[in-house]
């Protein structure tokens, strides 16, 4: 159910092509959902300003269900960080994350079998 929106001043052309990929996969790693039911989208090519400048830079958005509270955002946010500014080439100062905790009925989806693996987030 993790869904994450990136948005980043960076031009299309120097995000990697797996990019994406590399961002389910590492959402699933940190937050321990499976990677098809991630959903990632990113906007290239934003006109953005952050601390007076527009110098590279990504406000990466991420919503998911019981996932997120004061205890362990600290550690995701170091993973995350790690893994943004090497990806997309930007010094730590240039990247924010913002957590969104919601409830799995806040989404609307329909997940079933061939298409996901695990049961227990086929919808209802």
């Amino acid at each position: 159910m993790p869904k994450i929106i990136i948005h980043t001043n960076i031009k299309n052309e120097d995000i990697p092509d797996d990019f994406e990929e590399k961002v389910a996969q590492k959402v699933s790693d940190v937050v321990g959902y499976p990677i098809e039911i991630i959903y990632v989208s990113v906007t290239p090519g934003d006109r953005m300003i952050h601390n007076g400048s527009r110098d590279p830079m990504a406000f990466v958005d991420i919503d998911t269900a019981l996932k997120f509270n004061e205890e362990v955002n600290p550690g995701y946010t170091v993973k995350f960080q790690e893994f943004f500014t090497k990806a997309l080439n930007i010094p730590l100062s240039r990247l924010v994350l913002h957590y969104h905790d919601a409830k799995v009925s806040d989404y609307g989806v329909y997940r079933r079998a061939p298409e996901y693996k695990h049961e227990q987030y086929f919808s209802q």
